[in-house]
């Protein structure tokens, strides 16, 4: 019997081949691949929330009423059927409340995530870029360190003018002062480098994978010649 291994790596063979086949225009080979790519995630998802979610903090606290955890149990329950209500009632208002504590809950999360992950960091770089200790260097200046802090502030102040003065469908916003749209100028330069940066970093992370799956086909490929 074939081992499970050589099973799998030929199943990874077979996949990559039909996605690469997409090369060739879009097929019957490569939507396959591409259902195939979302149902496993999909049902891979489904399980980690069933095994790490569901069971441990919906189904097994009922196992112990009437303790406070069981009776804490029940709100996630009735919201969860609520929301599943959703599913035969499309216009049902009773799925809109479950709707409405998760839409806050991801809302707060995000925005506290970002505030303190983020924006506070980046406020904080900016800030300790133009410390005493950072631009003065043996008694003199160092003026690597004071460009580079000076860069960091034309760039947040040029990025805010940019979104603040940024077109609005057919409305353009005037600008008050000449320099205003100067910055504005400034502002989408250095949003155009940033996309590029993590684009480029993006394309990087893809193409090692890329070249590590296409090595490891190959050395399969020697075994058996």
């Amino acid at each position: 019997m074939p081992d499970l291994n050589i099973l799998l790596t030929l199943a990874g063979i077979v996949l990559s081949l039909m996605v690469f086949s997409y090369l060739l225009g879009d097929n019957l080979f490569f939507g396959i691949a591409m259902y195939i790519l979302v149902g496993v995630s999909a049902g891979y998802a489904a399980l980690i929330l069933i095994n790490r979610v569901i069971i441990p903090m919906l189904i097994m606290p009922l196992t112990s009423l009437p303790q406070l955890p069981a009776v804490l149990a029940f709100v996630p329950a009735i919201l969860s059927i609520l929301l599943l209500w959703n599913l035969f009632r499309k216009t049902s208002k009773l799925a809109g409340i479950p709707l409405g504590f998760l839409v806050g809950i991801l809302a707060a999360v995000s925005v506290a995530g970002i505030s303190r992950g983020t924006l506070a960091p980046q406020l904080l770089g900016v800030v300790n870029a133009f410390d005493p200790q950072a631009v003065v260097r043996d008694g003199q200046p160092n003026w690597n360190a004071i460009f580079e802090a000076f860069m960091m502030l034309l760039g947040v102040i040029a990025v805010l003018l940019f979104f603040h003065h940024r077109k609005k469908g057919k409305n353009v916003v005037q600008s008050p002062e000449p320099w205003v749209d100067g910055f504005s100028g400034v502002g989408q330069v250095f949003i155009g480098i940033t996309f590029g940066a993590i684009f480029a970093g993006l394309f990087g992370t893809a193409l090692t994978a890329l070249i590590g799956s296409i090595n490891r086909i190959i050395d399969f490929v020697r075994l058996w010649l």
